[in-house]
């Protein structure tokens, strides 16, 4: 019901504030002309084809070419201070919005590319499982006569040539795989193994956080290979019956749209607040345009199309820097001295809100880690730009690194609200606590003890209350009338009114 009001076109009485929503407040919207050449361009395209918000586009498209880029790319912000360059996003939209047509079309590239290397591999493939198998029946073979052999030291000799045989087994070359859209954390770990250690994971609706909640372990989670492998740390992955993995530098992209349902509440799930799981993503949550479409979409352009194929195509195509000991490693990405200015700005002004009393106090887990997303962002920007060349050898420019910034600074509002709704800000989360009590209860006055007594459980203190009331009472929801006071000893309770139009919505 409150819902419908915030969206009626009724002006508020004279002598009520504006109603600022608890849930879905007014956000900046994302400028595509941020995401350079044919990347922005084929945006732009899907968000028009399909009649969604921008960000829905811009945030998929994102993560393909992250995608792309951290497999091949890192960014040395400064001396020591090195960012891969995969990202993780959460785009939140209800359901009706496409958001599956809109991943769909940002990672065809990515699918098209697995099955064309599958192809070139595929002879490849055939030959060594043939050879394998050959090696395998004479190493089966020896092994037999070995069993039947009546001389212990020919039996031996068999024995040892049959194990040099299977030691020397070549192994299978895998078919590439670039994402997945449903895998445990575990299976994440061998497919990070298998596939050079760089990953996507891709999806449409919130299932990653039920798996990493532990749907499949008993609700225990299981955040460490996820959390390594978003800041490339070294992790140890033990596959079952095969041999463990040692991941020297694992690295996964996230690209989510839930329904903003899901979102409401993940600061309570355990381990996902307190140890960063949800500080790493960057948020848009865009207006739904259910209600208000034309229904004209536009056909993405045939040569939008192909640029963006050929784009993403050519970061996949890079070759990796090899070095002295022959072992494969990401191109470094350096700033231009001026793109390094703009980005210490960017990391001064958070480094100032995330003081006591500031707007970032509440979000420290998401802020302190908003500067490197910046820098990553900045290399995926740039390899955008240098995706047919080698972006290795120009320097990240000023340019490219205001249009990250620029990126950011509505990825920061948004993931604020988000993180609010899930709980992140406490007295938010109070508050939202507070009104759907009063909703219930369809109460148009109340006193503060009244309230209290109610929610006690909830509100150990008085004052804890209060706070509640005074967020609710600056959005508009209601006002706090205190009471004169007529004599001497306890006052009376501080009395509750509720918005007018609410409180009549409700009869």
């Amino acid at each position: 019901m409150t819902a419908d009001l915030l969206k009626s076109a009724v002006p508020p009485p004279e002598d009520w504030p504006e109603l600022v929503p608890l849930d879905a407040p007014n956000l900046p919207r994302l400028d595509l002309l941020h995401l350079p050449g044919w990347a922005g361009d084929y945006a732009r395209a899907i968000a028009a084809d399909t009649e969604t918000p921008p960000e829905l586009a811009a945030g998929m498209v994102l993560i393909a070419c992250a995608t792309a880029a951290a497999r091949r790319l890192r960014v040395m912000v400064k001396p020591g201070y090195f960012e891969p360059c995969n990202l993780w996003a959460a785009v939140a939209l209800p359901p009706g919005n496409r958001k599956s047509a809109v991943q769909s079309a940002a990672t065809a590239p990515l699918l098209t590319w697995e099955r064309d290397q599958a192809a070139i591999m595929e002879p490849e493939i055939k030959r060594i499982t043939s050879e394998r198998k050959t090696l395998e029946a004479c190493a089966k073979e020896k092994r037999s006569k070995a069993t039947k052999a009546k001389d212990n030291a020919n039996a031996a000799d068999l024995a040892r040539e049959a194990a040099d045989i299977e030691a020397e087994l070549p192994d299978i070359p895998m078919q590439p795989q670039i994402w997945t859209s449903d895998a445990t954390p575990e299976r994440l770990g061998a497919l990070l193994a298998e596939h050079g250690e760089c990953m996507a994971w891709l999806s449409s609706e919130g299932g990653v956080f039920d798996l990493l909640q532990g749907r499949y372990s008993n609700g225990i989670p299981n955040l460490d290979l996820v959390l390594k492998a978003h800041s490339g740390d070294a992790e140890r992955v033990d596959r079952g019956s095969r041999p463990p993995v040692f991941l020297k530098s694992p690295r996964l992209s996230i690209g989510l749209s839930p329904q903003p349902d899901v979102l409401r509440g993940l600061a309570a799930k355990p381990g996902f607040r307190g140890r960063g799981l949800l500080g790493r993503f960057l948020y848009l949550l865009p207006p739904s345009p259910l209600g208000f479409r034309p229904l004209e979409s536009n056909p993405v352009p045939e040569g939008v199309r192909d640029a963006y194929a050929a784009g993403l195509r050519a970061m996949l195509d890079w070759e990796p820097a090899i070095d002295e000991h022959g072992i494969e490693r990401p191109h470094l990405l350096r700033l231009s001295h001026e793109a390094y200015a703009e980005w210490h700005e960017f990391q001064r002004a958070i480094e100032i809100q995330m003081q006591p009393g500031r707007e970032l106090e509440h979000f420290t887990d998401w802020a302190g880690k908003a500067p490197g997303a910046a820098a990553r962002l900045a290399g995926v920007l740039h390899g955008i730009k240098h995706a047919h060349g080698t972006p290795w050898e120009a320097a990240i420019t000023a340019e490219t690194m205001t249009a990250a910034l620029e990126i950011m600074a509505v990825i920061t509002r948004h993931s604020l609200a988000a993180l609010d709704m899930m709980g992140a800000d406490p007295t938010i989360a109070a508050a939202r606590l507070v009104w759907d009590w009063i909703e219930r209860g369809r109460l148009d006055r109340f006193t503060v003890r009244e309230a209290f007594n109610a929610l006690r459980g909830t509100f150990p203190r008085v004052a804890m209350l209060r706070e509640a009331l005074e967020a609710l009472e600056e959005r508009g929801y209601l006002e706090v009338i205190e009471p004169p006071r007529d004599g001497p000893g306890r006052p009376p309770s501080p009395m509750v009114r509720v918005r007018p139009e609410i409180a009549r919505a409700w009869r």
